[in-house]
């Protein structure tokens, strides 16, 4: 028996402010608390990040060959790593096999099918691992983080819904709260040069416009503009390449009313500012910047696909868009900004608050203790959502 129980966390990249990354280091804070010696194994990280949570740091080196080639010798390489030292819990971000548990972040299968139906069948790195990490026939247990992603791999890979759990990221409060509209609101907007008469509608992601249908956001802004009463503006905040965005709103007479920014950091700011938060994604495995806009009791309007759709509730489900035709996203805009939303603002608030960062690190060290006891449960978080609802 161990005196000092051991946990390895693998993933390859621990240098960005990405959900998975933030992720796994909450769970380095859990394990530690939990009374676990913390080995990270990376391909990139911030060394004093790590030490910072108390972990030891293992650093793959790369090898200067094809990405799939790369993931197959850093899932090599954590194997052996975990086989030599035989650590108590082995927790993966989707980087490795063999691991106890392991949290998915992406369903690259299915965007790919839905965004490029003609290339539904070409597998590309992410795609090849995801295959063989989740065909793998051991007892690891998987963690998605919505009911969108649960689904589709269970689908795929023929995994036992017993063998899946769903756990929702979780929003920073001290950060995103609905103190920031009274403190930023009229500030932000009289930075942008927004009218008091003007509606600010706005688009804010971490990057990959193409997948955030920034292309139908576009096209909405073309309809309001040119058939409403009402005056708008637009916003768009995100990493990537906007030109041929910005060159479509050129062509459809509509780029004066639309303002371009990089990531912010202080996007809470911007949320607050908006009079509506648009999120039409072709598909979006959670989407934790519709949690945050909630948080900050701003109005929020998504597609179909959207796993942050889950939270919404009762007459909350009327944000929830159905279809992709540009007319209809407009008019449901429209209904919006001609009514009084103060009420729906408050729920989506008090629905979001369920959510914190406290939620997600007391559900994440239940699913690890579940599991050290040998009984991990299915339904977690869905269980937690179920007694949000009911209070």
């Amino acid at each position: 028996m161990e005196d000092v129980p051991t946990a390895v966390i693998a993933i390859r990249n621990l240098n960005k402010t990405t959900g998975a990354a933030r992720i796994a280091l909450q769970q380095i804070s859990i394990l530690k608390e939990m009374g676990f010696l913390v080995t990270v194994i990376c391909e990139k990280a911030t060394k004093n990040t790590i030490i910072s949570y108390g972990a030891e740091l293992k650093i793959v080196n790369k090898i200067p060959l094809g990405s799939y080639l790369r993931r197959l010798w850093f899932n090599s390489r954590a194997n052996a790593w975990c086989k030599k030292n035989s650590p108590t819990l082995i927790i993966s971000h989707g980087d490795t096999e063999n691991a106890d548990i392991t949290f998915m972040h992406n369903c690259v299968d299915l965007a790919q099918e839905i965004m490029q139906p003609d290339k539904a069948k070409q597998q590309n790195s992410v795609s090849k691992i995801h295959q063989k990490i989740l065909t793998n026939k051991s007892n690891q247990h998987i963690v998605a983080n919505s009911r969108l992603m649960a689904n589709d791999l269970s689908f795929r890979y023929a995994i036992p819904d017993k063998r899946i759990s769903i756990s929702y990221p979780g929003f920073d409060s001290a950060q995103f709260n609905t103190s920031k509209k009274t403190l930023f609101r009229q500030k932000k907007r009289d930075e942008l040069g927004i009218r008091k008469d003007e509606k600010l509608i706005g688009l804010i992601t971490s990057g990959d416009f193409k997948k955030r249908n920034l292309d139908l956001f576009i096209e909405i802004a073309n309809h309001l503009v040119k058939s409403s009463s009402i005056s708008y503006r637009f916003i768009v905040i995100g990493q990537g390449v906007v030109e041929t965005y910005k060159e479509k709103a050129v062509k459809l007479g509509v780029s004066e009313y639309f303002i371009w920014k990089k990531t912010v950091p202080e996007v809470e700011q911007y949320y607050a500012a908006l009079d509506l938060f648009v999120l039409p994604a072709h598909i979006e495995e959670f989407g934790c910047v519709i949690l945050e806009a909630m948080a900050c009791s701003t109005l929020t309007l998504v597609s179909e696909r959207v796993g942050a759709g889950e939270l919404l509730h009762d007459e909350l489900t009327d944000l929830i868009v159905q279809g992709y035709l540009p007319k209809e996203w407009a008019r449901k805009v429209e209904d919006l900004m001609s009514s009084d939303n103060s009420l729906i603002n408050y729920k989506l608030a008090k629905t979001a608050s369920d959510y914190t960062f406290e939620y997600q690190y007391q559900a994440l060290q239940s699913l690890i203790a579940e599991h050290l006891n040998g009984n991990i449960k299915d339904d977690i978080c869905t269980t937690h959502s179920k007694r949000s609802k009911d209070k």
